[in-house]
């Protein structure tokens, strides 16, 4: 009886130890089943959609279950010049290269991938002095033409002058050979010149219109014109006088002077015009140029404020980089920007914001 009562108690007990067994290897493998990866998401920590190049982003790793561990994820970045890493508050940063592109990002945890996610690189400075440029020369055309249209309506008003090369040629109301005669040019008589109108020249004849055939006519300086009439017509112009009535000699002696003196104010009006003229086309060049530089300012400064680092987590502007860069490169055994931004890069958040302060930068 004895023996019986021992086997029952081993037996009882091996059952509860097989329960117990049980119970602990359920607990455990529902424990494991809670905290086993099944999902991985990746969000972006910013809102832009174009990255600026050498710029650091951050993104928050999510995981489900919630209690599942991610600390050995793998962060994954196509573009070569660009860095995809894990931080220590369990973040994955981008740091972004120097050159324009795409370039795709995920994580990556025991076989589970997270979204792919593109994002376009820019260099916002580089495209706002880029259209600055093209500004200045557009800019720069814009006042050639100016001064070619300047120069073209000093041309305008400036006279020209022609002489009679053959001798009695007709002067004729209009440029055909059926216009009126208005009278006859005497050889190396002078005219100022209005325009040319097909194979005829439109002149100023005793104070009104005339047209005489160009090839009669040859172009003179403004100074041959001032000097007067040739020795050959002086002469001619003398026998026909002796041959008028004396009234018509003294009449013919005025409206020669009234003429001269028109032409002369029309000389002065002309070297009037020519200097207003330039003189307008150089202030307006001046005062193009002057908004121009004023634009380009305006787009540098635009651009330089626009661009945004993060730098341990601290978001700074592209000047507080830069001058961070400057101080720590003569820290580095060589002085250069990689070494400087490495330099930069492992200093804690606040220590970066404490040197951005006591500088006042």
């Amino acid at each position: 009886m004895r023996k019986q009562n021992s086997i029952i108690r081993i037996l009882i007990f091996v059952f509860a130890a097989l329960i117990a067994l049980l119970v602990i290897g359920g607990g455990i493998y529902l424990f494991a089943a809670s905290r086993s990866l099944k999902a991985i998401s990746l969000q972006p920590d910013f809102a832009e959609t174009s990255l600026e190049v050498g710029t650091q982003y951050t993104f928050s790793i999510s995981a489900t279950p919630s209690k599942a561990s991610v600390k050995k994820a793998t962060c994954v970045v196509d573009d070569p010049t660009s860095s995809f890493e894990l931080n220590d508050d369990g973040k994955a940063v981008l740091t972004t290269g120097m050159n324009e592109g795409n370039v795709t990002v995920y994580v990556e945890c025991k076989g589970i991938k997270s979204q792919v996610l593109t994002y376009s690189i820019v260099d916002s400075v580089a495209r706002a002095q880029a259209e600055a440029a093209a500004q200045a020369e557009a800019q720069k055309q814009a006042e050639e033409e100016a001064a070619a249209q300047a120069e073209a309506e000093a041309a305008a008003v400036a006279k020209k002058y022609v002489k009679a090369t053959g001798d009695n040629v007709n002067v004729r109301s209009t440029n055909s050979t059926d216009g009126d005669v208005l009278g006859k040019a005497k050889k190396g008589e002078m005219f100022e010149k209005v325009e040319d109108v097909d194979d005829w020249t439109h002149i100023m004849y005793n104070g009104q219109d005339g047209y005489m055939k160009t090839e009669f006519l040859t172009e003179i300086s403004e100074e041959e014109y001032n000097q007067g009439p040739t020795e050959e017509t002086a002469e001619t112009k003398t026998e026909e006088k002796k041959e008028e009535k004396k009234t018509e000699e003294n009449n013919n002696q005025t409206a020669e002077n009234t003429e001269n003196t028109e032409n002369t104010e029309n000389q002065t009006q002309a070297t009037q015009t020519k200097e207003e003229a330039e003189a307008k086309a150089k202030a307006d060049a001046e005062a193009a140029a002057a908004e121009l530089q004023k634009q380009q300012e305006a787009l540098a400064a635009a651009a330089q404020a626009a661009t945004t680092y993060t730098l341990s987590g601290v978001p700074v502007t592209a000047t507080q980089y830069k001058n961070l860069l400057d101080m720590f490169r003569f820290a580095t055994p060589n002085g250069t920007d990689e070494e400087a931004k490495a330099e930069v890069e492992i200093h804690s958040g606040a220590e970066i914001k404490a040197i951005i302060q006591d500088k006042g930068w």
